[in-house]
């Protein structure tokens, strides 16, 4: 992909993010809360960053799943099948004001085998999780 149609595709990635925001009535989306409720919420020294475990979340393909970090801030997560194994992760972590108002985004996109453990960095939070893909 060259740099102007990724360039266009993050911006689009972007205001599609704006434009959602979180919604908490999908049934996925209260699994990946369940599975960070679970999860560590320490600080990080050396880093100043959050860690937060994920734990195993279910995706599906091209479709985005919210899951709530606390405080106001969200991270939207968005996996693209590569082939069989591998895929792009796509992850976004929003901060809103009290009022509702986007804050802070931080957005980073990982290759990654499907099943497998990854830790990644996104903003201030280290996040660890196993992304699966549902069967579609």
């Amino acid at each position: 992909m060259d740099a102007k149609k990724f360039s266009a595709a993050l911006a689009l990635l972007l205001v599609g993010l704006f434009l959602t925001g979180c919604q908490k009535d999908s049934a996925q989306q209260k699994t990946a809360a369940t599975g960070l409720a679970a999860g560590t919420g320490g600080s990080n020294a050396d880093t100043n960053s959050v860690a937060r475990d994920l734990g195993t979340l279910m995706l599906t393909n091209h479709y985005e799943t919210c899951v709530q970090l606390g405080a106001g801030k969200n991270c939207i997560l968005t996996p693209k099948m590569i082939d069989r194994h591998n895929m792009q992760l796509t992850l976004a972590v929003e901060s809103k004001t009290a009022t509702g108002k986007m804050h802070d985004l931080s957005v980073t996109q990982v290759v990654t085998p499907a099943g497998k453990p990854v830790e990644v960095a996104v903003g201030d939070f280290s996040l660890s999780l196993t992304p699966n893909i549902a069967a579609e």
